[in-house]
């Protein structure tokens, strides 16, 4: 089966729930993901990159997942929010230093 754009933001949903464990993933949370990183899914990566490259892509984004965890229950809450997947991405991804990482999305977009 070949590699899409849907089919990778569907396992970076599924490693970064698998990093959040137990706690909850709101809605908001999950759609902030989803702006974070399909724009960043291009037919480069889906093509060239995702067959190598996808088992590091998804443990950061297990960190990332496991970063907004503890965010949120260090707040007292049950569900990650929006913003603490946007913290934690841009993390991850400044201490990640790799190409894969795409910029850091204004969040006001």
């Amino acid at each position: 089966m070949e590699y899409t754009q849907d089919g990778i933001m569907a396992q970076i949903w599924i490693a970064f729930g698998q990093g959040a464990s137990s706690t909850r993933v709101s809605q908001a949370a999950a759609m902030e993901l989803h702006r974070w990183y399909f724009g960043a899914i291009t037919p480069e990566i889906i093509q060239e990159k995702w067959e190598t490259d996808a088992v590091q892509v998804l443990e950061r984004i297990r960190a990332i997942g496991s970063l907004a965890a503890l965010k949120a229950t260090s707040a007292g809450s049950t569900a990650i929010t929006p913003r603490e997947v946007y913290e934690s991405a841009a993390a991850v991804q400044e201490s990640s230093m790799t190409p894969l990482c795409p910029p850091t999305p204004d969040p006001t977009d």
